[in-house]
């Protein structure tokens, strides 16, 4: 079986933590847009930034980078992650939906499993 991509990893992470009560977890996309007219390009979102935002229940950021089980972070994603861990919000680099409960509990949150 080959590697899952990362659209298929996120729509999953997706699916089991961004409908909870407990938790607000949402799609960051970063990239660019030409107006309707096609006079000028909008650029959106941070270089680097994580594909998944959110909040703890204790008011936390958490941020979510996917990646497949062979993906590597770009030098944007990793600054990134520096910035988000400096101001104590919780940074997951995620392979599976198994890598952010893994995080999550090592940083002291206990999430049931929705299925």
């Amino acid at each position: 079986m080959g590697h899952q991509p990362e659209k298929v990893i996120e729509a999953s992470i997706l699916r089991e933590f961004a409908t909870r009560n407990d938790m607000r977890l949402w799609k960051n996309p970063v990239g660019n847009a030409i107006t309707p007219d096609g006079a000028q390009r909008v650029r959106f979102g941070l270089i680097g930034q994580a594909d998944l935002t959110g909040i703890l229940p204790d008011g936390r950021r958490l941020e979510i980078e996917v990646k497949t089980e062979i993906g590597q972070q770009r030098p944007a994603q990793v600054n990134y992650e520096k910035m988000i861990t400096r101001f104590h919000g919780l940074y997951i680099l995620a392979r599976s939906v198994d890598d952010v409960y893994r995080a999550l509990e090592i940083n002291g949150y206990q999430f049931r499993r929705t299925a």
